[in-house]
């Protein structure tokens, strides 16, 4: 019998007392430690709060520590240089065979959700894999994604990062997450592991729910970061430098990538049969949109 794998829950906080977000931090530590699979670990890495989060949260660890049963807990608190650079080194403490995060605000889909995440990982041991999300709007309202699939890589991430799980080695050797990038760090490794054939598994089921809103809604700012992604990884196929940023915002404001750079992409991908799928959707979709002039698409807007 093939074990299942361990799992490290990773949660970066910082400053959520002030933040007005203690009870959203109490509710995801919650729902950790009432997941049904064995073989956990919860990593909450702090960046050096001074409001009384530090506090919060060894009161709560504290609590669930005289429990009979819980979910071990790795807590440390230190300056860091943001989001990302606090997940890279909460990776290096982690001690799971994966990694999933899970922001503070946010929670997994239910009780079973990292014992079925187990399910589809204890054969396979993909390099990552990543499922549905369940979104919940800053209205209140939500909706789940529905399929999902690495065919829309090459313009969008197209799934939450909350709903992912990496192998921790794979993600160390990667490098973690490029600090270079603010807000879409998260795009930027998974397109990097995409491209370069990195093995993955779709799990067809919700992994976490997702709470809109905070610095990634800046539709402006996430869309001037994901142009330097594509400028970092399309260069190996096609002179880049040939787009201007201007030109490159344009292709995230609209959805799309030129036919030159699909094409491309798609030719220097023989032996990746998934990154030439990938590159062929997007190919035609710019086709079809192509054949649509009347029609208007602005990502930027919301």
């Amino acid at each position: 019998m093939v074990s299942a794998p361990t799992i490290s829950v990773v949660t970066v906080t910082w400053n959520l007392v002030a933040g007005e977000r203690s009870a959203a931090i109490i509710e995801a530590i919650e729902c950790v430690q009432n997941q049904s699979a064995r073989g956990l670990q919860h990593v909450i890495w702090d960046g050096a709060s001074d409001d009384g989060t530090v506090e919060l949260i060894k009161s709560k660890i504290a609590e669930i520590e005289a429990r009979d049963d819980n979910v071990p807990i790795f807590f440390h608190s230190e300056p860091d240089n943001g989001l990302y650079d606090a997940m890279n080194k909460a990776v290096k403490a982690s001690e799971g065979e994966y990694v999933i995060f899970l922001n503070s605000d946010d929670l997994l889909a239910d009780e079973s959700t990292l014992a079925m995440a187990q399910h589809y990982l204890t054969e396979a041991r993909p390099s990552y894999a990543y499922g549905r999300t369940i979104y919940i709007n800053e209205d209140g309202s939500r909706f789940e994604s529905r399929r999902v699939t690495t065919d829309s890589v090459l313009r969008t991430i197209p799934f939450c990062h909350n709903s992912m799980l990496f192998r921790r080695d794979i993600f160390r050797h990667y490098g973690g997450h490029d600090l270079e990038f603010k807000l879409v760090a998260d795009y930027d490794m998974m397109l990097g592991l995409f491209l370069a054939g990195y093995k993955t598994q779709p799990i067809p089921e919700p992994i976490s729910i997702f709470k809109r809103g905070g610095i990634s809604a800046d539709l402006n700012r996430v869309g001037e970061e994901v142009t330097k992604v594509w400028y970092k990884h399309y260069g190996r196929y096609i002179n880049i430098e040939r787009y201007s940023d201007a030109d490159r915002l344009q292709w995230f404001k609209v959805g799309q990538l030129p036919l030159k750079v699909s094409y491309a992409i798609f030719r220097h991908n023989v032996a990746r049969s998934s990154v030439r799928r990938a590159a062929m959707k997007t190919f035609f979709k710019t086709f079809r949109r192509r054949l649509q002039p009347w029609r208007k698409w602005d990502n930027l807007s919301g």
